[in-house]
Formats: C-alpha cells, sequence, structure tokens
C-alpha cells in the first residue's frame, strides 16, 4: 500500500555560511496542522544527528516530512521523514548524506511554546530490528502505511534545496 499525504512540509536549512541560523525558504502550509508546529519539529530534526549531519563545511541541511497519522491531532506525532545534506558541486546540486524513517516525536505539553529541547523521539532500528520496533512504536491502525513511498518526499527535498540554494 502506498500513502501520498498532500500538504507541503515546512523545511528549513542550516547553513555553516550563515552561523548555523535557520534559512526559511518558502511559505508551507501546515502538515502536522499548524505552522509552528512544523516549524518545531522541522528544527528539532535538524538539531539532531541521527536525522541531519555534516559531512562537509558549507553544505546545508533541510528536512521534510509528511504525517503518518492525520487523524490524530495530539502528541504523541507520527512522521515520516526524509532529511539530507546539500551543496552546489560545479554548478550541481549533490546530495552529500541522508536519511528517511519513520519517527514517533513526543512532547510533553503541547498547549506550550514548542521547546525543541523538550522534544522526544522513538524510530525503529535498522535491518531485522526494523519490524519488531515499528509494531512496538507505531500504533497497528497506521501499520499499513509504513510502505511508505518516499518518491514525493524526494522531489520535496530536492525542489527546497534548489530554490534555497538559488539553482
Amino acid at each position: 500500500m502506498v500513502l501520498i499525504i498532500s500538504g507541503a512540509a515546512v523545511y528549513l536549512g542550516y547553513n555553516l555560511k550563515k552561523e548555523n541560523k535557520p534559512v526559511v525558504t518558502e511559505e508551507a502550509l501546515p502538515v502536522l496542522g499548524n505552522k509552528a508546529l512544523d516549524e518545531a519539529v522541522t528544527n528539532f530534526l535538524l538539531s539532531k544527528n541521527e536525522f541531519s549531519w555534516k559531512t562537509e563545511e558549507g553544505s546545508t541541511n533541510f528536512c521534510v516530512f509528511q504525517n503518518l497519522y492525520p487523524e490524530k491531532d495530539i502528541f504523541p506525532i507520527y512522521i515520516w521523514t526524509r532529511c539530507g545534506e546539500f551543496k552546489i558541486v560545479d554548478g550541481k546540486l549533490e546530495e552529500l548524506s541522508g536519511m528517511a524513517s519513520p519517527v514517533k516525536i513526543d512532547y510533553p505539553n503541547e498547549l506550550s511554546y514548542y521547546d525543541i529541547e523538550k522534544f522526544s523521539y522513538e524510530k525503529p532500528g535498522d535491518g531485522s530490528l526494523y519490524d519488531k520496533d515499528v509494531k512496538r512504536i507505531f500504533p497497528e491502525e497506521i501499520w499499513p502505511r509504513m510502505s511508505f513511498e518516499l518518491a514525493p518526499l524526494n522531489v520535496k527535498i530536492l525542489e527546497r534545496a534548489k530554490q534555497a540554494l538559488e539553482l
């Protein structure tokens, strides 16, 4: 089963040349119900080495995501995330590193200002741990959605990287 959820993911890039300050490159519709939450989740993903890391100085990181459980509007939230590190090399966009995974994100008080230091997450392990962890971490009603088609997120992250890096 392929699940494609409409809506644009908020994304921010971190660029060493800009002193690691977020660069918002596009107005986006909220994926998780409100723009502040989308931005907080994006900043959280970009702050964690497990999702977003640097292999080369001057590269820029982006994360996009889709809501795997849009029927649920309180924490925890369940997303499929796609993060990547990009750089312009010889006038062409090159992805240096990246990852994609389903992720459960929790927050202690959803009514407060979203402090990325208070977010927590769980994601399935690799290889033989994946199926067991999916069943432990994610609600059964979204298991069929776990065979997520990455093509739409791959397109979004490439388009956003091109736009942000002015290609």
